[in-house]
């Protein structure tokens, strides 16, 4: 079942490159200040698979996961766009020798979605491709069908969410930085349910390696992409991965793939990351 759902979500990848152009200079996991131009949309359909280790304490367990997540971004006006994150996911777990033996167990679900609104509040285009952007992040996470896919300990409440998000593009260079905070509305029967607020912070250089300038003749551009993205929970869990990656952005369709790497991990509601891999499309229409 698992490599028939990984290659439903590559054909839909491998569709999306007939369509239209794909915004630039944005990171492949964190926020950037662009957006749609008004009345007009961009999908980034990534296809990423999560491994991880010690499923329960000491049992030597295992899981992976398979999730398709589909970002689709709207413009409304040149300041305004909003965005809708649906991640779909499958995971093949095991259980280690104190955990059954061994046995399998196979989940399919729904993790938690996200509405995102952008508003960007200052621009100072420098030259042709050149531009400095600030945009301020509001937005709600819909709890999914499965506490297991979420990110954060707990995903049973609509969590409301504040961020800021810069952006800077000079020649060749590319910087974005946000923070955004999730505010965890489930107090639970009087209060008993402790409240865990989140603090997602990421930071991205990407660098243009060809073309060295653009021209008329130019079809397409190739990108290294550098990030750091942290989570940090109120309970104390903090993560911290180091992310690179490459990109391939062509008149019609931008192309992305990374890996995601633990650099620091304290979690004590949560269980570790091994390692995240992703490959992507952006398509605009």
């Amino acid at each position: 079942m698992k490599w028939r759902f990984a290659m439903t979500a590559l054909v839909i990848l491998i569709t999306c490159g007939i369509c239209d152009r794909a915004l630039a200079q944005a990171p492949i996991w964190g926020e950037a200040a662009m957006q749609p131009s008004p009345h007009t949309a961009l999908l980034h359909e990534m296809l990423i698979y999560r491994r991880y280790d010690e499923r329960a304490i000491d049992d030597g367990g295992r899981a992976e996961e398979f999730t398709a997540l589909s970002q689709f971004s709207y413009g409304v006006t040149a300041e305004l766009a909003f965005r809708f994150d649906l991640p779909v996911t499958y995971r093949d777990e095991t259980a280690g020798d104190s955990g059954g033996g061994g046995e399998a167990d196979d989940e399919f679900g729904i993790g938690d979605s996200q509405i995102l609104a952008k508003y960007r509040i200052w621009k100072n285009d420098t030259a042709a491709t050149d531009t400095q952007r600030l945009a301020l992040l509001r937005g709600l996470v819909i709890p999914g069908t499965d506490d297991a896919f979420s990110m954060d300990s707990s995903n049973d409440s609509f969590n409301p969410i504040l961020g800021i998000v810069y952006s800077q593009v000079t020649g060749r260079h590319g910087f974005n930085a946000d923070l955004l905070f999730e505010f965890d509305t489930d107090w639970g029967d009087g209060g008993d349910v402790e409240t865990v607020n989140t603090l997602r912070y990421d930071t991205s250089y990407l660098f243009r390696i060809a073309p060295e300038a653009y021209t008329d003749q130019t079809k397409g551009a190739w990108y290294v992409v550098a990030e750091l993205n942290g989570w940090y929970e109120t309970n104390g869990d903090n993560q911290l991965f180091f992310s690179p990656g490459v990109m391939y952005e062509a008149k019609r369709i931008t192309l992305d793939a990374s890996i995601m790497i633990p650099v620091w991990q304290d979690l004590d509601h949560r269980v570790e990351m091994d390692i995240v891999l992703a490959i992507g499309a952006r398509i605009s229409f």
